[in-house]
């Protein structure tokens, strides 16, 4: 289920998990750091999230 504060979903490239993705200054970003860029897929907003990171920082921001 996609989160307000990252509500989309983004695999990358060369990437297994599954990460939140959100509009950021130089385009967009995941809660764990990593850039998003062209070469990345695109992936359903209900998509689960299966980073660690993402998740673990999606939990901090929610509270």
């Amino acid at each position: 289920m996609p989160t307000p504060a990252a509500p989309q979903r983004v695999r990358l490239y060369g990437g297994r998990n599954t990460h939140a993705a959100r509009p950021g200054r130089m385009g967009r970003v995941t809660p764990c750091g990593y850039p998003v860029g062209r070469t990345d897929h695109r992936l359903p907003a209900d998509e689960p999230v299966t980073c660690p990171a993402c998740k673990r920082n999606l939990a901090k921001e929610n509270r």
